[in-house]
């Protein structure tokens, strides 16, 4: 066996007390101080090296976006795949939040060591030991999708994709001289294979979608030399065709869509992703860690799937963020697909802010050892399976994290192994127990002053604040507001879905909830109703997926036949929703590719309810629990009838 690459992660800047700090990328590009300044283009040089690798090379870009799905190939490790057609990640699994950890932890090893040995030896000696200096405190930035930036020219604050992401072209200081500025292609804004060879030439292979009528959607992967985000494939245009059989992406589809999505750059204020963010945090709002985790349904004796607070999760949210930043439909981008998602530099900043949003549901269970980790056995599922484990096999925090060797003897972390990120040389913003402000007054630390920190800067980021306002519940029926037909501002009203991925013998389906009447979809809907990921080569389980959808919006739950379910939100706009007070809830499917799809009465494949409490969501003091609205979801396909009959 070949040696095996230690992943430790980065030891520089750690010291007896402290590590450095993952930042939001938006506060840390463009830079504001001189060591940002320098770690900005410690990062793009080092990034642009990395995806210049041979796509042979273990640590190239191509190699280690491989593991995520295709080439389904071994990495640093000679095996035989267990589950065919299978990459190594873990989704809708127990796994899915920890084996992302040492993940990115690669990643961002691999980028310090390129900027250690390949950039900063390319300096003048005299800028050499303050390129080092900044090199050592660089960790990977996050992307906090969930926080509304402040964009120069907008009046509003909005979703938005990082800044340093939406040029081709970024500018960088020369090493040759560590002063003069000058631009080059944008390692951020896409991958560009090495020699602008097709991907296909290294087993990334196209993915079909075949619907009810047995139409053929070919997303042509395989002929890409770069990677995309929503919008690289349109099968009626010639144009955009050719352009794919060359091998070739449209910048132009790119650079509007990362200007103009409808999700992000609209400033549109009745998305409740921040809301969705908070509610994990709330105090007994998510009961366990295995909830928190994973879409995965919990079937263990001791756990009520009927908790209606119990249906929302971290891989859910995540979910939704691969597909709006990715694509729907024909118009489908490397991010919206599970098998080619990692090869969208996007993808890494995504992930190390689901890595935070772990962190931080670590840190606010600090106090509580019974649900803040999944050592008992209730707390562990059976995994669907992939490259390296076995469908079916139980996950614990024992289980190997492969391929991700934590020493030169070739032994793979564990969840255990990573629980404490402070350990593995990083932490975010929000979590640093080392601060005087966590001490008691011996000067020792005080877990209670962390936590009750913690909860505070998370509400701070994410609390929607006053959910009654005006401008948040104008698409909400009064009905669902109050049953007694008057605005209740603090009424929680949550719809809720438990849905099988794989009723249509693999077909990708999204799933439209409206309150009232249905309207019309639009001929081409806009990637803002998301589609589920698609890849006709994962295993399908038998275990259904949950997913929660609060207010302000009716709902879009998409189910799929890859790893990653991804329900999702759509919030019509109120001069579209219907005028009907009666309280209704009404379901309507959509293939992959818009065709109409039935939810049958009998055995339907989704089961959709709708829960109010009389009080916030946030309202921990409150004793009021989620009632269901019978009458929102009663004689509807897979709704109050279909479920309890």
């Amino acid at each position: 066996m070949s040696p095996v690459y230690p992943v430790t992660g980065i030891k520089a800047g750690v010291t007896g007390t402290t590590v450095p700090l993952r930042l939001e990328v938006d506060t840390w590009y463009p830079g504001q101080t001189p060591e940002h300044l320098i770690q900005n283009n410690l990062f793009i040089w080092a990034l642009r090296f990395l995806q210049e690798r041979d796509p042979d090379h273990k640590l190239s870009f191509f190699q280690i976006a491989g593991i995520h799905g295709m080439p389904y190939q071994p990495w640093d490790e000679d095996t035989d795949a267990i589950t065919a057609n299978e990459g190594y990640c873990t989704h809708d699994s127990l796994l899915f939040p920890s084996w992302h950890r040492p993940y990115m932890l690669l990643y961002e090893q691999v980028l310090y060591e390129i900027m250690v040995k390949q950039v900063i030896p390319q300096l003048p000696e005299d800028k050499q030991q303050e390129w080092t200096d900044a090199a050592a405190t660089w960790r990977l930035p996050y992307w906090d999708w969930a926080q509304k930036k402040t964009r120069e020219g907008q009046d509003e604050t909005l979703y938005d994709v990082p800044l340093i992401t939406k040029q081709p072209r970024i500018s960088v200081i020369d090493l040759k001289d560590g002063v003069t500025v000058f631009y080059i292609d944008n390692p951020m804004y896409k991958f560009t294979m090495p020699d602008e060879e097709r991907m296909g030439c290294f087993g990334i292979g196209d993915i079909q979608d075949t619907d009810a009528n047995n139409n053929i959607t070919t997303i042509p992967f395989s002929k890409a030399q770069a990677t995309s985000r929503w919008a690289t494939y349109e099968p009626e245009s010639d144009t955009v065709s050719t352009q794919w059989t060359e091998g070739t992406v449209r910048n132009s589809l790119i650079t509007s869509t990362l200007n103009e999505h409808p999700w992000y750059g609209k400033g549109i204020d009745n998305v409740p992703l921040a809301e969705m963010v908070y509610r994990l945090y709330v105090h007994d709002y998510i009961a366990s860690y295995t909830q928190f985790a994973t879409t995965k349904f919990r079937t263990s004796p001791d756990y009520d799937p009927g908790s209606p607070a119990a249906y929302l999760n971290l891989e859910y949210i995540h979910n939704n963020i691969h597909n709006w930043t990715g694509g729907f439909d024909k118009y489908v981008g490397h991010m919206a697909e599970p098998a080619v998602a990692a090869y969208d530099p996007i993808f890494w900043m995504h992930h190390a802010n689901v890595d935070r949003q772990f962190a931080l549901w670590q840190g606010i269970s600090l106090l509580d050892p019974t649900k803040n980790w999944f050592e008992s056995r209730n707390e562990q599922l059976q995994d669907d399976g992939n490259w390296y484990i076995r469908t079916g096999d139980l996950d614990t925090p024992s289980t190997p994290l492969a391929p991700f060797h934590k020493d030169a003897e070739g032994n793979y972390y564990t969840s255990d192994d990573v629980r404490d990120i402070h350990k593995l040389g990083y932490t975010y913003p929000e979590l640093q127990p080392w601060l005087d402000k966590y001490k008691d007054t011996h000067g020792n630390f005080d877990a209670s002053l962390y936590v009750a920190d913690i909860k505070a800067m998370i509400k701070a980021i994410y609390s929607p604040g006053e959910i009654g306002a005006p401008t948040e519940i104008s698409s909400i029926p009064r009905s669902l507001t109050s049953p007694l037909g008057q605005p209740d501002f603090n009424k929680d009203i949550i719809v809720n879905v438990t849905y099988n991925r794989f009723a249509l013998n693999g077909i990708p389906y999204t799933i439209y909830f409206f309150l009232g009447a249905p309207f019309p979809l639009p001929p081409t809907p806009t990637p803002f109703t998301p589609t589920p990921n698609t890849s006709a080569s994962f295993t399908p389980s038998p275990t259904p997926s949950t997913a929660t959808a609060p207010p302000p919006a009716a709902a879009t739950a998409a189910a799929k036949p890859s790893p990653t379910p991804n329900p999702a939100l759509k919030s019509p706009s109120p001069a579209r929703s219907s005028p009907d007070t009666r309280p209704s809830t009404t379901a309507t499917c959509l293939t992959h590719t818009g065709s109409d799809i039935d939810i049958p009465e009998e055995a339907p494949f989704v089961e959709i309810s709708v829960y109010h409490r009389n009080a916030k969501f946030d309202d921990v003091g409150n004793a009021a629990r989620y009632e269901r609205v019978e009458r929102a979801t009663r004689s509807k396909p897979g709704g109050y009838r279909s479920v309890t009959a």
